[in-house]
């Protein structure tokens, strides 16, 4: 489906970028900084494989393929993260793949900051993380970032969280002066090294995944469903007895009440007015072409034709993303984690 998207998409609005590979959700589950971009990376390899097979130059496709990442508090192994993933993927589009255009050899990425980073422990605290998270993504060259609000370890964000949350981005670009220089850290001893092997670590488990079938096979098999978990719980255990230290959580915690912030609350009625809105389409689209379009996207997942038209057919039919799931579910099956250890 991911290679059917990139496909109708080069076809139908060319300039719109393909897909984002996600190692951000990977990290947010709990694995470590390294598997988060190596998993991404694999998947990119894999993707670009299968376009090829389908007939597609690595110059039609690379260049519009985006990266999103997710960082933790250590500020110097974000910066070198991003650097190291950047410099990993130029090579391999260079030398494996033999892309010409220089475009297909960039790494377009986003940052979102840490969600799992935030804690309930003295909510304000979590702005400061949020803002060193941006600043390392910055200083790491990203094309584009999100900063999480202070209070999104309690609900979704009020107006006010997320307008401090842009006042944060904001900030660093117009006041900080250091979007003003490419790479301002580069050069820096420690830096080059830590950016060097974590270069190193990060195509090391890329090796170790295509060794064992593939990106899709690493899911398939369980080994990297497995390895989030391990990572995450070993990684929950160092935060319980204080091995990793998070302040006010379990390190200098205080005594003093709670504050009393504005947590946000979904309105009253919301959900029975999605319901009434939802039921109302039922009543009024036409259910003969809805059944048309299902029996179409039915028919072509059956026989592993793009399926994207024929999505798009079922949106103008007014059907239903439910709908849509069902067919999907039908034809493809549900994936259920495999039993761990």
């Amino acid at each position: 489906i991911q290679c059917d998207n990139i496909e109708f998409i080069r076809k139908n609005v060319p300039q719109w970028n393909f897909i984002t590979l996600n190692g951000y959700n990977l990290r947010e589950f709990g694995t470590s900084g390294v598997t988060e971009m190596a998993v991404a990376v694999a998947n990119g390899i894999e993707t670009i494989e299968e376009m090829i097979s389908r007939g597609h130059d690595v110059d039609t496709i690379a260049g519009r393929l985006a990266f999103f990442w997710s960082p933790a508090s250590d500020f110097f192994e974000e910066i070198a993260r991003l650097r190291a993933v950047r410099r990993l993927w130029y090579k391999i589009m260079k030398h494996r793949f033999n892309a010409k255009n220089p475009r297909s050899m960039w790494m377009r990425c986003h940052v979102q900051t840490s969600g799992v980073s935030l804690v309930q422990q003295e909510p304000l605290n979590n702005i400061i993380r949020s803002a060193y998270h941006a600043l390392a993504a910055v200083f790491g060259g990203v094309q584009s970032l999100h900063v999480d609000s202070y209070d999104e370890a309690y609900s979704v964000p009020t107006e006010e969280a997320a307008l401090l949350s842009l006042r944060t981005q904001q900030i660093i670009q117009e006041e900080t002066g250091v979007t003003d220089v490419v790479d301002p850290l580069g050069g820096s001893f420690f830096v080059e090294a830590l950016t060097d092997d974590i270069e190193k670590r990060i195509l090391d488990e890329v090796d170790e995944i295509e060794k064992g079938g593939g990106y899709v096979a690493a899911i398939e098999s369980g080994k990297l469903h497995n390895k989030i978990a391990t990572y995450f719980s070993n990684q929950q255990r160092d935060i319980e007895n204080g091995d990793i230290k998070i302040v006010a959580y379990n390190v200098y915690k205080s005594d003093a009440e709670a504050p009393d912030i504005n947590v946000f609350r979904y309105p009253e009625g919301v959900e029975k007015r999605q319901r009434e809105k939802l039921e109302r389409l039922r009543m009024n689209r036409n259910n003969e072409k809805v059944n048309k379009a299902l029996a179409g996207l039915k028919e072509a997942c059956a026989k592993r034709r793009n399926i994207l038209p024929y999505s798009v057919a079922c949106a103008r039919a007014r059907c239903t993303e439910g709908e849509l799931f069902k067919v999907f579910k039908e034809a493809y099956g549900l994936w259920k984690p495999p039993a761990l250890w």
